[in-house]
């Protein structure tokens, strides 16, 4: 049966209803049903041609996060629903690597894209007060793109710090707190600059001077340099001084204390609004988002694609885009073997007629000579290209019985282990399998599944992940000696001095120590074995007793 593709707008209710069909393994995120939320609520969802996702079964394999944040918002939502999808595609979806901020600013011609991209997400992370926090900023990559779309501050403030080289204070420091300051008060901010870099000219209480005084004792002591984040910090700490007129006697922000735990709040700067009001301010450069019919421009057909398509796509490609070599590969070889499937997924233009998603299935199409069915959607809103591969890769599961698994990552290690020395060839340059061929391997041992119980508890000995994969060579070798040994290597009991075992036991305990690489400890784990049954083999026979002879065997 074909894949369908149509437009729907789907109501809350509708949405709640289409939730709890979703895929067993499918699981909410609340950050990211929080960020469609957030964009939903200020009229800057985009449809973007990525479909809500059914499988020949009606199970929802994609499109979790935007139903939960239609129900959570009470807004409706306007998308493609995609149906008669294989159900073993469910694997197959959100397995790109995650689009970085400058990567979509790059092909739009955006000049310092790294720079701004930087910017951009430190001032969403102070926005969400998560300066000290490693966690990945809430708001999406569109959102942050419509903004850069509605003002030029963010440039100019890149601009005039770039101007400024031969500050003392840091680029990212530097640009962020221009950014900022200028929005409060732009005399301000340039009169600390302009301290912090030419402290002779001031009094010693400026907080300009004092500023450059902390920075000075980080370059006489490596040990007390100051951190990006404490720069900010002391830099904000600074401004809000001259803001209110003051004169302290020192800036210090202690960055943290015992047990690596923020020691005080981080400053705010007075006055700032943050990001909200650019946020949602209106761009020319943004059409179809205020909730007007979509219908107008929008074309879609299921096409077979072959390379001589493919290529004529690609010319059409958003200039700059740098595909992932390996994931092409594993494309490639998943075409090439008959395990690639059609999930539903598009591949999709804009309404310029550029190509803005799609671009690792068509170069995988050339690369394996090969032809693919999958939906093709024309017209979309230009700035869509900044929405797709925003999420983290989905994880890889098993087709058991219970739909899903625990300790996966582990699982998954071995099974490229697996791969990497069962299946990959000279001519494979990947050093992972694709998720096809994990899924793949999974299903066809489930006993490497089974195993990671017998791999956790021999990490002292290796990582988890080859004394797994280890155990499931030795039972597939000799199912019959290979109990007794895992249990004797596990445990080390009852073995007399010299035995083996006890040998392999020491031998892989100091690989661990010294941090040896897979294929070394696996190496001597396998070598270990062999010694084992060689030992078995060239062992005496125990003496039976003869006839009559009443005596214990020894």
């Amino acid at each position: 049966m074909p894949v369908n593709l149509r437009l729907v707008t789907l109501g809350p209710g509708d949405a709640a209803d289409l939730l709890n069909r979703k895929h067993p393994n499918a699981r909410l995120r609340p950050e990211t049903v929080h960020a469609y939320g957030q964009a939903m609520r200020e009229g800057r969802w985009i449809l973007n041609g990525m479909p809500l996702i059914f499988s020949e079964s009606r199970l929802l394999l994609d499109g979790a996060q935007r139903l939960a944040a239609s129900v959570e918002t009470d807004i409706p939502l306007r998308t493609f629903v995609a149906e008669n999808v294989d159900d073993r595609a469910f694997h197959t979806i959100d397995q790109h690597r995650r689009r970085s901020f400058a990567g979509i600013l790059r092909p739009r011609g955006v000049l310092n894209h790294h720079l701004l991209a930087n910017l951009m997400i430190r001032l969403v992370r102070y926005d969400e007060r998560a300066m000290t926090s490693p966690s990945s900023p809430l708001a999406s990559w569109a959102q942050l793109a419509h903004i850069l779309n509605t003002s030029a501050a963010h440039r100019e403030a890149v601009s005039i710090s770039l101007a400024m080289q031969d500050s003392p204070l840091p680029e990212p420091v530097r640009t962020m707190i221009i950014f900022m300051g200028y929005q409060v008060d732009r005399a301000v901010t340039d009169r600390m600059l302009n301290a912090l870099h030419h402290p002779e000219n001031y009094p010693l209480e400026e907080p300009g001077v004092l500023l450059r005084t902390e920075i000075e004792r980080g370059r006489e002591n490596a040990a007390a340099m100051p951190s990006t984040t404490k720069l900010i910090a002391l830099s904000i700490k600074a401004l809000n001084a001259m803001l209110r007129g003051q004169k302290p006697r020192m800036l210090a922000w202690a960055e943290r204390l015992a047990g690596d735990r923020p020691a005080e709040e981080f400053p705010l700067l007075e006055g700032y609004a943050g990001l909200g009001p650019l946020s949602l301010a209106k761009s020319d450069a943004v059409t179809g988002t205020d909730g007007a019919a979509l219908d107008d421009g929008y074309a879609w057909r299921t096409e077979i694609i072959d390379a001589a398509v493919a290529r004529r796509y690609l010319t059409m490609n958003v200039a700059g885009r740098r595909p992932i070599a390996t994931h092409v590969a594993a494309l490639t070889r998943d075409m090439v073997a008959g395990r690639w499937v059609n999930n539903g997924q598009p591949v999709c233009f804009s309404r310029s007629g550029l190509l803005i998603n799609g671009q690792h299935r068509l170069l995988a199409v050339i690369e394996a000579n090969g032809r693919i069915e999958v939906p093709v959607i024309h017209g979309l809103p230009e700035e869509a290209h900044a929405t797709y591969d925003t999420q983290p890769r989905r994880g890889i599961g098993a087709d058991d019985t219970v739909g899903s698994f625990g300790d996966q990552a582990l699982a998954i290690a071995m099974a490229n282990l697996l791969w990497r020395f069962e299946y990959k060839t000279e001519a494979i340059r990947s050093k992972r399998a694709s998720t096809t061929e994990i899924h793949e391997i999974l299903n066809r041992y489930p006993r490497l599944l089974e195993l990671r119980g017998f791999a956790r508890r021999m990490v002292e000995y290796g990582r988890s992940s080859v004394m797994g994969y280890g155990a499931f060579v030795i039972e597939r070798d000799d199912a019959q000696k290979a109990p007794a040994f895992l249990r004797a290597l596990s445990t080390g009991a009852d073995l007399p001095a010299g035995h083996p075992i006890l040998t392999l036991r020491s031998t892989l305990q100091r690989l661990r120590r010294e941090n040896a690489s897979q294929a070394e400890q696996l190496n001597a784990l396998l070598a270990g074995w062999r010694r084992y049954k060689s030992h078995l083999a060239n062992a005496p026979a125990p003496r039976r007793p003869a006839p009559g002879d009443t005596r214990r065997a020894s």
